[in-house]
């Protein structure tokens, strides 16, 4: 899988997650996301770590915390970090 379509990806994640979250979830859910497609599609764990930390420039703490969960550790991040995007965290009356 080369560069350009791994690049595209995460940069594919970025500009679709809700604008409610911060920068540093939306990398987060970058991460996790493209961790999880690049698995899947059979990319070696090194090779995705690389790419995100030496390429993307992504938070390497951030890669290394989630490089080897499964796919349902994953889901369960991303799905987390999308509640609180639509989570209301309080009114104004």
């Amino acid at each position: 899988m080369n560069k350009i379509f791994m690049s595209g990806y995460y940069q594919g994640v970025v500009e679709v997650a809700p604008a409610s979250l911060s920068a540093a979830k939306v990398e987060e859910l970058a991460i996790t996301m493209t961790i999880q497609h690049l698995r899947h599609a059979g990319v070696k764990v090194t090779t995705i770590h690389d790419f995100l930390v030496l390429d993307i420039h992504a938070n390497e703490r951030l890669v290394n915390k989630y490089i080897n969960n499964n796919v349902a550790e994953l889901e369960e991040v991303q799905a987390s970090l999308l509640s609180s995007a639509f989570t209301k965290k309080g009114s104004i009356d």
